[in-house]
């Protein structure tokens, strides 16, 4: 008996020690490569998002673990978590007149979902030659436009220029009216956010006629936030959030 007793003991404590390996982290700290992912959203196979919305898939990529969520079938890198009711995602860029750009362009929709572009984190960009670049509402409302700048002598390839939109986004289309004769040349329009930029009212570095993302803030619904949806109350901070929703378009 004496013999078999330590090992009795060990049998006993192996599930222990499994259990505290596998431990989950805290809601709210977990982590996908160097992002910690902020309540209300938490991992896919975790238990700590409060809706389907705020799920989060840790890819790995060539550059290490990224963390995305999916938005009506387009998967959107969360870059950082900057405030208790927003966060920087990876926004793609919208082209247009641009055949020689293989891949086809996306313009985000977050119609039936939490989510919004607040018109006060984000701003409206353009790249190209001498269009007047303007994004509406679904319905056909301007929320805001701008002219790519165009050199005196013609040789600029492109310019570029930004505006504030006038009400929150949900979707968006995006019109080009050629200024110029020659104005009919690849453009590229977005919604971005200067919060990773140094410079005021500027394009962030590096935003040129072939960039593919620019980052973005994405703000959500307040009413979404609460009981999770695995079933666990979600710890999220939501003030402020309804009050940009109760103008979005």
């Amino acid at each position: 008996m004496g013999f078999h007793l330590p090992l009795y003991f060990l049998f006993l404590l192996c599930p222990i020690l499994q259990a505290a390996e596998f431990q989950a982290p805290t809601c709210g700290k977990e982590k996908c490569g160097n992002i910690t992912i902020p309540s209300p959203f938490g991992l896919i196979h975790g238990r700590c998002y409060s809706h389907r919305s705020f799920s989060v898939t840790c890819k790995r990529t060539p550059n290490g673990d990224k963390p995305f969520i999916h938005v009506n079938g387009i998967d959107l890198e969360v870059l950082d978590s900057i405030y208790s009711d927003a966060i920087l995602i990876n926004n793609p860029v919208t082209y247009i007149n641009c055949d020689r750009i293989k891949k086809a362009s996306v313009s985000v929709n977050l119609s039936g979902t939490p989510f919004f572009f607040s018109s006060d984190m984000n701003y409206f960009g353009s790249v190209g030659f001498g269009n007047l670049a303007t994004i509406l509402s679904n319905e056909g409302d301007s929320l805001g436009g701008c002219i790519q700048l165009r050199s005196d002598d013609g040789a600029s390839k492109s310019g570029c220029c930004i505006t504030l939109t006038t009400a929150n986004i949900t979707s968006y289309t995006v019109n080009m009216t050629a200024m110029y004769p020659d104005g009919k040349r690849c453009a590229s329009a977005f919604i971005f956010s200067q919060y990773s930029s140094s410079t005021a009212y500027s394009l962030p570095t590096g935003i040129n006629i072939g960039t593919r993302h620019v980052p973005a803030v994405l703000s959500w619904n307040s009413t979404y936030c609460g009981v999770g949806g695995k079933g666990r109350m979600s710890q999220c901070n939501c003030n402020g959030a309804h009050q940009y929703l109760e103008s979005a378009t």
